[in-house]
């Protein structure tokens, strides 16, 4: 009993020193968090759009009474296009995104005016694309830029007073 009663007095005198010890962490701005999360939603896998989903995935049943030797069977030498339809659209996102992911980039390192530049830019040329993403850097970039130029503005007002 004795032995349970010095360890609980020695963790409440122990407890609260270390609690005092810890020093504040500063806050960061909720829009480089977001700006974070969007530039980990942008990369990608190298064969994320190579990789088959068990949705496409067809069996073909054996029907009694017909032949299914060259029925609906493409003919390896005729011409056609290398790749698909589905293929070249991955492409084009992809592309699309490492554009995006340069003006996400250029906001991280604390370049506003020329990430807040590129996002609009992007936002000209590609508006159908990530449009909620785009539309939502474009507004923490603003405020960004907001809270920046308000804290250039505390200080030198603070100057003038005197």
């Amino acid at each position: 009993m004795k032995l349970i009663l010095a360890v609980v007095f020695t963790a409440a005198l122990v407890l609260p020193a270390r609690a005092q010890e810890k020093s504040a962490v500063p806050a960061k701005s909720g829009w480089s968090d977001f700006f974070k999360n969007l530039k980990n939603t942008l990369a990608q896998s190298a064969v994320g759009g190579e990789r088959k989903k068990g949705r496409g995935a067809q069996g073909v049943a054996a029907v009694r009474g017909e032949g299914q030797a060259k029925k609906n069977v493409a003919d390896p030498n005729e011409p056609g296009i290398k790749g698909d339809a589905r293929s070249a659209k991955v492409k084009r996102d992809v592309g699309y995104d490492l554009q995006l992911e340069a003006s996400i980039d250029q906001l991280s390192k604390g370049d506003l005016d020329e990430g807040l530049k590129g996002l609009e830019a992007f936002k000209a040329a590609h508006p159908k694309h990530r449009t909620e993403d785009v539309n939502k850097a474009i507004e923490g970039a603003r405020a960004m830029i907001a809270e920046k130029n308000a804290a250039a503005a505390v200080p030198a007002a603070a100057d003038v007073k005197p």
